[in-house]
């Protein structure tokens, strides 16, 4: 779907959310993961896009709003969860974005159990969308989730906008990079090292490293040579790796 993307002089607004989930103003991207020893589609991850009076509209401008009222986030929460899990690819894991503030209460852990309870191939990516993390809400959540046995990815490792917690690099199977690695390294090839260290720790932790934002064969290059387990970008819709796999 190709829409005009809304400017960022527009104010939305609480009505605008509700306007969105009410008339299921959003779809879903399924933006595919590839292992880096075959070339083959590991999984995708579900992102969510949304449009308001014909113009498509970024996610964290809804997501922040949202974020404002417990329920309301909740109730946009469910609604593209639902969405998601119900037009996943048939082939792969499917990673899916959970905001620990979506575990405030017995009612909401309770849905979420409910809703994911005998999925199959299915890993949550623990994100925060605010800069106000409270550590001892993201230990609840954590708790939740491993209750449940579903795999756990840690979301945004070195986006400056996210905060970091040592705590879920702790408890999850999936370390996922984000794109603005690629940017950092290319300004500066030292901040390679910094990610050497974290994908070291990852290999001796038996965790399996995803780099985010892989949209030219360059960055496929750069991300062999990283040794990564995984890439994640649209790419893959078009590029045929299979002569670039590693040896």
């Amino acid at each position: 779907m190709s829409l005009p993307t809304l400017s960022h002089e527009h104010l939305l607004n609480y009505d605008d959310i509700c306007k969105i989930i009410d008339t299921q103003s959003f779809w879903v991207e399924y933006e595919p993961i590839i292992d880096m020893n075959n070339g083959d589609i590991f999984g995708y991850e579900a992102l969510a896009r949304f449009v308001i009076n014909g113009k498509q509209i970024p996610p964290m401008p809804i997501l922040e709003i949202a974020h404002k009222e417990n329920e309301l986030f909740f109730h946009l929460e469910r609604a593209l969860k639902i969405m998601q899990l119900a037009h996943r690819p048939r082939e792969g894991m499917l990673f899916v974005n959970i905001d620990p503030h979506n575990f405030s209460d017995s009612d909401k852990i309770r849905y979420w159990h409910t809703l994911f309870r005998d999925i199959q191939n299915l890993c949550i990516e623990v994100t925060e969308n605010t800069g106000d993390m409270q550590v001892s809400l993201l230990s609840y959540c954590l708790d939740e989730i491993q209750k449940s046995g579903i795999p756990i990815a840690q979301d945004d490792i070195g986006n400056d906008q996210k905060p970091f917690c040592f705590d879920l690099t702790k408890r999850a199977q999936f370390l996922k990079f984000d794109r603005t690695w690629l940017l950092k390294i290319k300004a500066c090839v030292d901040y390679q090292e910094i990610l050497k260290g974290f994908l070291s720790f990852a290999k001796a932790q038996g965790k399996k490293s995803i780099l985010e934002g892989v949209e030219k064969e360059e960055d496929f290059t750069m991300a062999r040579a990283l040794g990564v387990d995984f890439v994640q970008g649209y790419i893959f819709k078009h590029l045929n790796i299979s002569s670039q796999k590693r040896s």
